[in-house]
């Protein structure tokens, strides 16, 4: 009998135990979030315009919160309205737009949904012209490549055979060069404030060297779940990491301070890759393309799409990988460009 009224208490406790966490869920307040456009994408410029509709089974709300962004945008007691949204402050790419219900007893719930806002900029379709061409190590497998005081440095990639180097570009002689310890695989680089930044691939770590005795001086983290190609506006480091984003980072704390969605007017574009600034423009490789994308650093707005395809005749061959590098050389307002394992670098305009 013992046994009996135990199983009996248990079982009563279970019951109410189920009951009362039915009870907690079904009091949450349900908001449903309703686009238009249905598609959920709207160009920059126009507006869009959103429904929603708040459902509670008992009790009174205290207040809706709309957000943007994470940032509140309304707030209302109203359980149905219709908002009407400008994308004319808002940058291109994806956006998340949040609500968070609250009853009057505290019980509050959240729902999110997203918008996706394309460039307004139809990009032009641009060209190039080879001024020059020379050699390149067909071992690097190029993941940065950046000039500064007439040397070409260059970070490679793969384990085991990463490294760091400076030289010249004409001659190949090399004047200073680090190798990455086996477990890492190097990907981009940048020379900011006589220190030269570069990237590991799956370590979420970089490097930090001295840019006259390569002597490694530091090391960094970033929130990003790979590191892909690095640049520097003068201020802040650009990082890509194989996303549509490209984040802009404060070298004294390696706080991220801005966020660009890389975007053409028909959405947002991914697999970014190798970085090179120059005068408020991004150029940067599309992975597993023979594109160069011209962005405008302010916006994430691609402006035109460089086709280097044609560079191809001068290096096919089986042992070649993607092309990837680019290197602005300021003294001869020329671009250098080449890819991972190539045996040639072209300098090129382009149009």
């Amino acid at each position: 009998m013992y046994k009996t009224l135990l199983l009996s208490i248990f079982t009563v406790f279970i019951v109410i135990s189920g009951c009362s966490n039915k009870s907690t869920y079904s009091r949450k307040p349900v908001t449903n979030i309703q686009i238009t456009p249905s598609n959920k994408i709207v160009t920059l410029g126009n507006d869009f315009t959103v429904n929603f509709h708040t459902k509670i089974k008992e009790g009174k709300i205290k207040k809706i919160d709309l957000l943007i962004d994470n940032q509140i945008i309304v707030t209302t007691t109203d359980l149905d309205f219709i908002k009407s949204f400008s994308t004319k402050n808002l940058l291109p790419g994806n956006h998340t737009i949040q609500t968070i219900a609250e009853k009057t007893d505290g019980v509050k719930a959240s729902n999110y949904s997203t918008i996706l806002i394309a460039s307004d900029i139809v990009p032009k379709k641009s060209s190039f012209k080879i001024v020059n061409t020379y050699p390149h190590n067909p071992k690097y497998f190029t993941e940065g490549f950046e000039f500064h005081n007439g040397l070409l440095y260059e970070g490679t990639g793969n384990n085991g055979s990463s490294y760091l180097i400076s030289y010249n570009w004409k001659s190949g002689k090399i004047y200073s060069s680090v190798s990455l310890d086996d477990q890492y695989f190097g990907e981009g680089i940048t020379i900011l404030n006589d220190k030269i930044y570069q990237l590991t691939y799956k370590s979420k770590k970089g490097f930090i060297y001295d840019l006259n005795t390569f002597e490694k001086k530091g090391e960094f983290s970033f929130s990003s779940t790979e590191g892909w190609g690095m640049s520097n506006d003068g201020k802040y480091l650009i990082m890509s990491d194989g996303t549509s984003k490209v984040n802009f980072i404060d070298p004294s704390n390696f706080q991220i301070v801005k966020t660009i969605e890389i975007c053409d007017n028909n959405g947002v574009l991914n697999n970014i890759n190798e970085l090179e600034y120059v005068d408020g423009i991004i150029y940067a490789n599309i992975w597993m393309s023979n594109i160069i994308l011209k962005i405008e650093a302010s916006s994430g707005k691609v402006l035109a799409y460089i086709n280097m395809e044609g560079l191809l005749n001068y290096v096919n061959n089986s042992s070649i990988d993607v092309l990837n590098g680019i290197a602005y050389n300021k003294s001869e307002d020329l671009f250098y460009v080449t890819g991972k394992l190539w045996p040639k670098m072209f300098a090129v305009s382009f149009e």
